[in-house]
């Protein structure tokens, strides 16, 4: 399982070398006894890949163990992302509540004004028509005091 060409011209990536360490390849624990031929050689071979395999074990849990952490963040971001949306929704509500509120106070304001205008404008003609009333009842009571001077004369 060397790859073809020997040890040197072979590219080791980093999984490989922790994998494997210095070794080119990856010998079996049965094919390491059977070319060795004795029980030894099994035994050493098996204690030869406890190692990598512990640690190849190690790795793994190590690794099951940081994908259940980054599912129970997602979980959580997924909460966290569906009670924002749920306020959010909250709020847009009000939002247009209170969009609709202000437009119908507008609505409100404009014809209060309206309203205050005709009122200032009829007030306006009513100063002026008793300013009217009160300049002939002034014309009029100067014409009858003129009268009653040359009445007496």
């Amino acid at each position: 399982n060397n790859g073809g060409g020997g040890g040197g011209g072979r590219r080791q990536n980093a999984d490989e070398n922790y994998l494997f360490g210095n070794r080119v390849s990856y010998d079996h624990p049965l094919s390491a006894g059977l070319a060795g031929g004795g029980e030894n050689d099994l035994e050493s071979g098996e204690e030869s890949l406890m190692a990598p395999l512990t640690t190849t074990e190690r790795r793994m849990r190590d690794s099951e163990h940081l994908l259940r952490e980054t599912q129970m963040l997602c979980a959580e971001s997924e909460q966290v992302g569906a009670t924002t949306l749920e306020t959010m929704g909250r709020q847009r509500e009000q939002m247009e509540r209170s969009s609709g509120l202000v437009q119908a106070a507008m609505e409100d304001t404009a014809e209060a004004r309206k309203i205050l205008k005709e009122m200032a404008l009829r007030a306006f003609k009513n100063k002026m028509v008793l300013y009217c009333v009160i300049a002939l009842l002034v014309a009029a009571n100067g014409g009858m005091l003129v009268h009653l001077w040359r009445r007496k004369k």
